[in-house]
């Protein structure tokens, strides 16, 4: 994703003269405090941290920032920045320039997709609208540049298509997956590439129909009721903006009787990332029993992805951004079965492709599940009413992408 100022990069290498401000002290701070929040999270970082990274006291800190809320903004800011230029100065059609650019700025900023989808929650009402608005204006001035790349394509799946090509570039923030720089860029090219050309299923006379969502219905049981209210709002709102008060009233108790069902708000946060993590194992464990060849077994985990999103997106996306809330030893267990899961996909998908490696074969695998993650959490793309065949297309599309020629 978008990538730091290269001109102050630059200026970063140079020695500054003795007893004076680095002018690029403000990018010093910028880029420590990016790299601080997206390794531990916005909440456990605090000023004093940041200070000390760059090499200065909380109090010069301050004179460059008022707050974390104000830094935090800038991260992304200055990511956006570099990311609307790159769309903007991309010719109609020039999707190889697009996506160099992409890869580039993802390399060069791989903390931006965590920023933006995980700590962003915690900005002011009217920061986090204005980065909304204006990552939505980049999305609307990419589709044309797809559209003139594939006459014919609709304004809508261009739309689907260019939101799908921002989750394959985020997703590298999610993972530390390793590859020399130049296969990593040409990977990342061919995936976004891959994404841009899939040949999306085709429209039927009732497509125009909005897909019919419905509440479900109430559990006979407290306890799970109060579990399924915790988890939702997670997934909406963050664990930390999510009070016991909130889960209680979105679970119909009032005052203090949730705590005759849970005795802390941590309890609930682990409850619902193992309950996510364990349905996706145990549809693994059942796709592994009954498919022949790992081509199968590839499609069905797909399938079987998109389904537990699709109907469960507040799981699954807790268990993306809310992890890290998780004391220690809880968060670690979580991550384990995170690993483990992606693991599956990643066996299945070398052996069906030997030439792939273990990190290629990760990366790509993670880029189909911020896909179908990301997808599934956009409220105007709920609303397709084939979005679980566009979803299977796209994955099958990013499975099967050409192999990058770079060494």
């Amino acid at each position: 994703m978008p990538t730091e100022d290269k001109t102050a990069m630059t200026r970063t290498n140079t020695r500054p003269v003795r007893n004076s401000r680095p002018r690029d002290r403000k990018a010093q701070i910028v880029a420590a405090a990016a790299d601080l929040f997206h390794r531990h999270g916005y909440h456990t970082v605090t000023m004093e941290q940041i200070a000390g990274t760059v090499g200065i006291t909380a109090g010069a800190l301050y004179r460059h920032f008022r707050n974390k809320q104000e830094l935090l903004a800038r991260t992304v800011d200055d990511g956006l920045a570099v990311f609307e230029t790159a769309v903007r100065d991309t010719a109609p059609g020039d999707i190889g320039t697009l996506l160099d650019v992409m890869a580039t700025l993802t390399l060069d900023r791989r903390d931006l997709g965590v920023l933006w989808q995980r700590e962003s929650r915690n900005l002011p009402d009217t920061d986090r609208d204005r980065l909304r608005h204006r990552f939505r204006s980049i999305a609307e001035d990419t589709g044309p540049l797809i559209q003139a790349a594939r006459p014919g394509l609709t304004t809508a799946d261009a739309d689907l298509l260019t939101w799908a090509l921002f989750a394959v570039f985020a997703s590298p923030s999610h993972h530390t997956a390793q590859l020399p720089r130049a296969r990593f860029h040409a990977l990342l090219q061919n995936l976004g590439n891959a994404v841009i050309y899939t040949p999306l299923p085709e429209t039927q006379e009732t497509s125009d129909l909005p897909r019919v969502e419905t509440a479900g219905l109430s559990r006979a049981s407290r306890r799970e009721s109060v579990l399924d209210a915790a988890a939702r709002l997670f997934g909406q709102r963050g664990y930390q903006a999510v009070s016991m008060e909130d889960i209680g009233a979105a679970a119909g108790i009032s005052g203090a009787g949730i705590y005759n069902h849970v005795t802390a708000k941590s309890e609930l946060l682990v409850a619902a990332l193992t309950r996510a993590a364990d349905a996706l194992h145990m549809d693994a464990s059942r796709i592994f029993a009954t498919a022949s060849t790992p081509g199968q077994a590839l499609s069905s985990l797909l399938r079987s992805y998109i389904d537990l999103t699709l109907t469960s997106s507040h799981l699954t996306g807790a268990l993306i951004t809310e992890v890290v809330h998780l004391p220690d030893d809880q968060r670690h267990t979580i991550r384990r079965l995170q690993h483990d899961y992606v693991g599956e996909w990643v066996q299945l998908l070398t052996t069906e492709t030997p030439d792939l490696t273990e990190p290629e074969a990760r990366v790509i695998t993670q880029a189909v599940l911020a896909i179908v993650n990301d997808l599934a959490r956009i409220d105007h793309l709920r609303r397709r009413p084939r979005l679980n065949d566009d979803l299977a297309a796209l994955g099958q599309a990013v499975l099967t992408s050409p192999r990058p020629n770079t060494p």
